[in-house]
């Protein structure tokens, strides 16, 4: 759900996941949210007009934490116990894997 802190008023669900959604966070900027779900999927939003604008997949488990970097230009998601990918935060395409092996 995304709200207006002023009137606090929902302006939009953001629906997609098949499974719950375990963490989300918003850009610095705040023009974007990123999702993490139990579904294996992250999903990066338009927080202005609630747009899915990409899905992350890769994820082999459930994703349990996504954030994103500090200049807003990565996307990480971390999955149960095993993996962290960085994602290009302006396309979606993968940067880099983080396996424990």
């Amino acid at each position: 759900f995304i709200f207006d802190t002023e009137t606090n008023q929902l302006l939009f669900t953001l629906e997609g996941h098949t499974d719950e959604v375990l963490c989300c966070k918003f850009s610095r900027d705040g023009r974007r949210v990123v999702t993490a779900s139990q579904d294996c999927t992250a999903k990066v939003w338009d927080s202005v007009t609630g747009t899915l604008l990409f899905i992350l997949k890769g994820h082999r488990r459930r994703i349990r934490a996504c954030d994103f970097s500090a200049d807003g230009t990565r996307v990480i998601t971390a999955s149960n116990y095993d993996t962290a990918r960085v994602w290009n935060a302006a396309n979606g395409i993968l940067f880099l894997t983080l396996d424990q092996e």
